[in-house]
């Protein structure tokens, strides 16, 4: 008969094996982070990927309405650079026609819908053969847009206005301090 179970652990044995496990958990908690800090630099990278993606979308859809706005001062193509690029183009596609005619130094034209035209837009107008360029002094109205500047020429009710802003695509500092596609509309940046 045996008086004494020797079956159990001493507190050395029991102290490598505490020993061992914070180890094996330091060890695996490392690991977790590092994958951890792998993962979220994959997503930021993802992130400016698919935000580039959409930037050069988006620059492509402009430029190809470089073309739709006709002027007679200039193309609307304004300046091409190494760096840098500026068009015209009506970026919402706000357009509407006059209702009546206009006369030569007209600053009111009675149009069809003006009601999201905001001031200080750039505005063209245009028949067949010409057009005509000035900006709004106050926020469209539901019928008519006014002037800063008069109208020079006359126009047959029916003519053809719209927006035209002024974009500027070029290379500049990001958030992060690279070189980075930058954009602005009316001379605002956004």
């Amino acid at each position: 008969m045996r008086l004494k179970d020797d079956s159990g652990m001493c507190l050395t044995e029991l102290m490598i094996a505490m020993v061992t496990g914070l180890v094996v958990l330091s060890a695996t908690i490392q690991m977790l982070d590092h994958f951890q800090q792998r993962l979220w630099r994959q997503h930021d990278a993802m992130g400016l990927h698919q935000d580039q993606r959409i930037g050069m979308r988006i620059f492509e859809e402009e430029l190809r309405m470089a073309g739709t706005i006709r002027t007679d001062s200039h193309g609307s193509l304004v300046r091409a650079a190494q760096q840098e690029i500026g068009f015209d183009a009506n970026i919402a596609g706000l357009t509407t026609t006059l209702t009546q005619p206009v006369v030569p130094s007209a600053t009111e034209l009675q149009v069809a819908d003006g009601s999201t035209w905001d001031r200080g837009k750039r505005i063209v107008i245009c028949s067949g053969d010409h057009c005509a360029e000035s900006r709004l002094s106050q926020d469209g109205q539901a019928r008519s847009l006014d002037l800063t500047v008069p109208i020079s020429e006359a126009f047959p009710r029916g003519s053809e206005i719209m927006i035209s802003n002024r974009v500027r695509y070029y290379m500049g500092k990001g958030r992060n301090g690279k070189a980075s596609l930058m954009r602005q509309v009316d001379g605002g940046a956004n």
